[in-house]
């Protein structure tokens, strides 16, 4: 085959096989880490977690590993057998059969191609939810509100995936050799645009959004946020419950569409102390400017990657790489959509280093903005119970995949924070 006499295929292959085999190993051992304190609750979540509490949350990690390394196989086994049907180029030529102009060819192909992956994809999801989630007492989706929400999603990728790809290409054709800078600020335009329209026209097509009703909670709210400078468009709660019993907070929007949005399981769940202790700590991101920061660094590894992507939409050999027989902008944006990630793997702790200091700031601010500790410390460790967190995941495998320091990492550095 013309893919063995191809060296960037031999590249492709190694970085991906040692993207997997990371994965994987890092998977295995904090399954293993876990098992090995599972007859020793921390001290930390002592006369909170119950044994049987605590061999649940192990057995739930156990669960979402082991379905998480059955996933990564079968997408594996599935997306060879692409490359070596040289499904990507065939995907083109098969289109050309029924749509004559290259142009609108081009704009539907990335949807053809993502409706593939989407239907592999479905029977996961669906027994994700239904069976992994349920087993564990997480689900309360019923199959009506699965297929709804896959039906919006669908229809929202369209809605604006359509005219994204279709302005992209207009670019590439229309803008000569640095249209990768104009492409660049097409995608970063459209990323602040859904920031933005999000929590007002977006979220509320899957989830109820309900102005938190007046009391202390949401006066406390409305004081810190004041004292902090912290601008919002109102402070709501959603009915996370009708999908999941996880509890959760966050902020979405920009600007003066901002909202900070409780789930109503965590109102149920948590103390008025801890709810406030938890927003302070996302307050805490907006003052730290963290958002900003990482606006930054993914600004310009996005440009990098744009450039990136504007040689291999030129280089045949990326294209018989990965199972297409010839240059076509479409097909190259495809492939470089699903596949350079793999060679970006080994960086990625780099990243989630970057947002685990960033978490211990917020932290601390949050202490510090309260002047109480005890109360964000009840915070995390209630989250950890209710989600079924891993207590004791290996060292490795948190370095590499956790954004946010394990709770007892947490802890640590919250109670070393000085309060004067």
């Amino acid at each position: 085959m013309a893919l063995f006499t191809n060296w960037f295929f031999w590249v492709f292959l190694c970085f991906y096989l040692a993207y997997l085999i990371v994965e994987i190993v890092l998977d295995i051992l904090n399954i293993r880490y876990a098992q090995a304190h599972k007859d020793h609750i921390p001290p930390l979540f002592a006369g909170i977690y119950s044994m049987s509490d605590y061999q649940k949350s192990i057995k739930y990690s156990e669960a979402k590993t082991n379905f998480k390394i059955f996933g990564l196989v079968i997408k594996t086994i599935f997306i060879f057998i692409l490359i070596f049907a040289g499904f990507f180029g065939w995907l083109d030529n098969f289109l050309a059969t029924f749509v004559s102009s290259v142009f609108w060819r081009g704009v539907i192909y990335p949807f053809a191609v993502g409706a593939v992956f989407y239907l592999f994809g479905l029977p996961q999801s669906y027994y994700y939810q239904f069976v992994l989630e349920e087993r564990f007492g997480f689900n309360r989706m019923d199959l009506k509100t699965f297929i709804g929400d896959q039906i919006k999603t669908i229809a929202l990728c369209l809605l604006f995936g359509v005219p994204l790809m279709a302005a992209l290409l207009f670019i590439i054709e229309k803008t000569g050799e640095f249209w990768w800078i104009w492409g660049f600020a097409l995608f970063m335009g459209f990323q602040l645009f859904t920031a933005a329209v999000y929590p007002v026209f977006l979220a509320p097509l899957f989830n109820k959004f309900t102005p938190l009703a007046d009391g202390t909670l949401k006066a406390r709210i409305t004081e810190l946020a004041k004292q902090v400078k912290f601008a919002m468009a109102g402070i709501f709660t959603i009915d996370g419950s009708k999908r999941s019993s996880h509890s959760n907070a966050f902020f979405a929007g920009l600007g003066s569409m901002r909202r900070i949005v409780l789930f109503d399981t965590l109102v149920e769940k948590h103390s008025e102390d801890e709810i406030v202790g938890v927003i302070a700590h996302e307050m805490g991101h907006n003052v730290k400017k963290h958002i900003q920061k990482s606006l930054v660094l993914s600004s310009v590894v996005t440009l990098g990657l744009f450039y990136i992507l504007s040689l291999c939409l030129k280089w045949p050999l990326f294209y018989t790489a990965l199972g297409a027989q010839e240059p076509n902008v479409a097909v190259g944006l495809v492939l470089f959509a699903l596949f350079s990630s793999v060679f970006m793997f080994p960086i990625s702790p780099i990243f989630t280093k970057i947002s685990r200091i960033n978490e211990f700031e917020a932290d601390a601010f949050s202490v510090e903005t309260t002047k109480n500790k005890e109360y964000l410390i009840s915070a995390l460790v209630k989250l950890t119970k209710e989600n079924l967190g891993n207590l004791m995941p290996h060292p490795w495998y948190s370095a590499y995949h956790y954004s946010h320091p394990t709770t007892l990492e947490r802890v640590k550095a919250i109670e070393a924070v000085s309060l004067k």
